[in-house]
């Protein structure tokens, strides 16, 4: 990630160990994915636990980590800006 905003010369980094609460941000969309795509792939299989789904949320997980960590540190940093600036 970038240090500083291009636009508003927001500082991003505040601390050492900031970002630490973006990890539980980052888990609660991970398992929000997973949950998702599990209930989206139980309407095409005839068994609920079928290996397949675990393999194809294995992959969805894979895919989006990716952009996860970008978004759940945006969140986080969101969630303490302080807008009075």
């Amino acid at each position: 990630m970038n240090t500083h905003c291009s636009h508003c010369n927001y500082k991003f980094e505040k601390e050492p160990g900031y970002f630490f609460g973006a990890m539980f941000v980052n888990y609660a969309i991970t398992v929000g994915q997973a949950l998702i795509t599990f209930f989206i792939c139980s309407l095409f299989f005839d068994k609920i636990f079928d290996f397949r789904i675990l393999l194809i949320i294995g992959f969805v997980i894979l895919t989006l980590s990716f952009f996860n960590i970008r978004l759940s540190r945006m969140i986080w940093i969101y969630a303490f800006k302080n807008y009075t600036n």
